[in-house]
Order: C-alpha cells, then sequence, then structure tokens
C-alpha cells in the first residue's frame, strides 16, 4: 500500500481569499512568485515558512509586505533578522487580513511603469487587501498584486489515525528500522509525496518520493514472494492490487493535527499486529 494522501495549505478563510486564488492569492511563492516581478506583494503569516517566502519574493519583486497578527514573529531568530533587515521587506505588525479585493470579473493588467500590457481581460485579478488592526480595530487597505498566505499546512491523514505512526503535527513517520526509505510504521506500507514530508513540499520532490516508494513496494513484495506467480493476488479477496484509495474532492480528509496542532505521542509496538489491507479497510470506512 503506498499513501499518497498529501497536504493542504491552511487558508485564512476571509472573504475574496477563494474568488481571487490563481489571480493573485497564492500559498506558494516559489511556484508563483515570478509572476509578479517588480510588483507589490504581501505575505501573511510569521512563522520560518513567511520568512521565507517573503525573501524568496524580495528577489525579484519592487516590495515585500510581511502581515502578522502579533507583535513579534514566531519564526526563528535568524529567519527573523533577516527579513526585518531587508531593504526591500516592510512589515506590518499586530494585523489581520479582513477580504482580498480586486476585479473578480477579469480586468486588463498592465506594467505600473511602462504601460504595457501584461494580461488580458482573462481572470480575476487582486488589488488590494484590507486589514484590520487587531488592538484598535481599525481598518485600512494595502495596495497589492499578490498575497501569499504562509500559515502552514495540514497532511491528509486523518483517515489513518491509530493505524499509522504519525507526528504532533500529524505528518507520517517513516520506520526507523525498515530497510525501505518510504516504508511507514506497519511492514508494506510506504509513503509518497507531502504526506510525509513537511519541509520540501514541492511537486519535483512529491514525484521523487513516489518513484521511491514504488520501487520500495516492488522489492517489498519480491522479497516476500509475491506478485510472483500467475494470477497472484495482493490482498485478501475483497482488496484487489488494481483498488485505489480516493477521496471525493468536496470530501475534507485534513485534519491531521487537532486545533492546537499536537498529536499524543504514539509508539511503534501500537502497530505490529496492523496489516495493509486492515489500513485500507479503515480508511474507506472513514471516507
Amino acid at each position: 500500500l503506498i499513501v499518497a494522501t498529501g497536504a493542504n495549505a491552511r487558508w485564512l478563510g476571509v472573504e475574496g481569499e477563494a474568488a481571487f486564488r490563481g489571480g493573485g492569492v497564492s500559498s506558494c511563492a516559489t511556484c508563483d512568485g515570478f509572476l509578479f516581478r517588480d510588483r507589490a506583494v504581501a505575505v501573511i503569516g510569521g512563522g520560518d515558512a513567511a520568512m521565507e517566502d517573503a525573501l524568496v519574493l524580495a528577489r525579484t519583486s519592487k516590495s515585500v509586505t510581511v502581515v502578522h497578527r502579533r507583535d513579534k514573529f514566531r519564526a526563528s531568530h535568524a529567519m527573523a533578522d533577516r527579513v526585518l533587515q531587508h531593504p526591500a521587506i516592510a512589515v506590518l505588525w499586530n494585523k489581520t487580513v479582513d477580504r482580498f479585493l480586486g476585479a473578480e470579473e477579469g480586468a486588463d493588467v498592465y506594467d505600473d511603469d511602462t504601460g504595457e500590457l501584461l494580461s488580458p481581460h482573462s481572470f480575476p485579478q487582486l488589488e488590494r487587501i484590507q486589514l484590520r488592526d487587531t488592538q484598535t480595530g481599525d481598518t485600512h487597505f494595502l495596495d497589492v498584486a499578490g498575497a501569499f498566505v504562509a500559515v502552514g499546512h495540514e497532511p491528509n491523514t486523518r483517515l489513518f489515525r491509530d493505524q499509522l505512526r504519525r507526528d504532533d503535527h500529524g505528518y507520517l513517520l517513516h520506520s526507523t528500522d525498515s530497510k525501505f526509505a518510504t516504508e511507514l510504521s506497519v511492514p508494506g506500507v510506504f509513503a509518497a509525496g507531502d504526506v510525509a514530508d513537511k519541509v520540501y513540499r514541492q511537486a519535483i520532490t512529491s514525484a521523487g518520493t513516489g518513484a521511491a516508494a514504488a520501487l520500495d513496494a516492488e522489492r517489498f513484495l519480491s522479497e516476500q514472494g509475491l506478485g510472483m506467480e500467475p494470477g497472484c493476488d495482493f490482498a485478501d479477496d475483497d482488496i484487489r492490487k488494481n483498488d485505489i484509495l480516493a477521496a471525493p474532492e468536496e470530501l475534507p480528509i485534513g485534519g491531521g493535527a487537532p486545533e492546537d496542532g499536537r498529536l499524543p505521542e504514539e509508539t511503534n509496538n501500537a502497530y505490529d499486529s496492523i496489516r495493509p489491507a486492515d489500513i485500507l479497510k479503515h480508511a474507506n470506512s472513514e471516507l
């Protein structure tokens, strides 16, 4: 069994956020930052991820404004210092985002300096964000072409609770005593992609771990003498080798970690009696 349920970016859940995704609102500066070259952008968040996004964007954007709801960053001292000392980065303390505003029906986008048409009337385009001061309640607007929400990710592992070992943020943990790099706490179960990666979270690294998990699974089956004989079944009669566990798009399968972001500690021996087929049955019942 290869688990590849991924991780979802956490969003603010405010007005206009969904409408402008792909039109200025993003959760990945590494992916989309180049689209805002020489334009003003904002980063919402105060952790290391937000600091990294701000520094990445500062290389190409005209200006970067970090919006944080508290009066100090949660990020490491080194990362926070780099942001605070960067000449192209400004910080707005004690601010939250009330809503995202712009041309929802799509509008022509022009270069601020040359007037050159960058994008014809084609898609919604963010123009500003409305901010609220957490201490006074006052609101004001910040004109930006892009806003990057960097408030964390949530692995889609709720359906594997009590089945696979997870860390305190819900990411699946690899086995510490397996010869297979992608194997999890249950023999014969492997992870691919962001469901077990809280560091990189890129499509190319997910593809790489997907290939590794497939190779590990193939070698595991070979060592077990499975899949070698004609007509061989890989699991119980009611679970076939071609079964794919896919959650309906509208069904929330997130919830790797509870509200406080912490999960109780788990031990490897709690999973000794679990088989891959058990996990697939459990996950299907959860969905």
